[in-house]
């Protein structure tokens, strides 16, 4: 069964393995605060580095997440562009996305994150998305 709607009260499995913690959506500001703690699973190097596909998910995820609960979950938004800049390693640890609006239109919007590792600037993104109305 299909819903239309998407239940911010639970998260998609795949924010476990990406080791997601919390979440702050603030709405006045239009922006997102997402915490993840990132093991060796999702490294490469033996283990030093993490890989730069997690590291991309993240930023992804704080972004659409933004996006969903801009619209309270009544749409999804569908990545249709993503440019990531990598500035600095990501080494196993708690990492800090934060995502803020660009511009919204009626069916796409543009976004930009942040990825902070402590006080490191790990990764910066913007992505441009399209809504899908469930």
């Amino acid at each position: 069964m299909t819903s239309s709607k998407i239940n911010l009260s639970q998260p998609p499995k795949f924010l476990s393995i990406l080791g997601a913690e919390a979440v702050a959506f603030d709405e006045n500001k239009e922006s997102i605060s997402m915490n993840f703690n990132i093991g060796e699973d999702l490294t490469h190097s033996n283990g030093a580095f993490v890989q730069g596909g997690f590291i991309t998910a993240m930023l992804d995820t704080s972004m659409a997440h933004l996006l969903i609960f801009k619209t309270n979950g009544e749409y999804n938004p569908l990545t249709l562009n993503i440019n990531v800049n990598f500035l600095s390693p990501g080494t196993p640890g708690k990492f800090t996305a934060s995502a803020t609006i660009s511009k919204l239109g009626k069916s796409i919007s543009f976004t930009s994150a942040e990825l902070h590792q402590g006080k490191s600037l790990v990764a910066t993104a913007s992505a441009t998305n399209k809504f899908l109305k469930l």
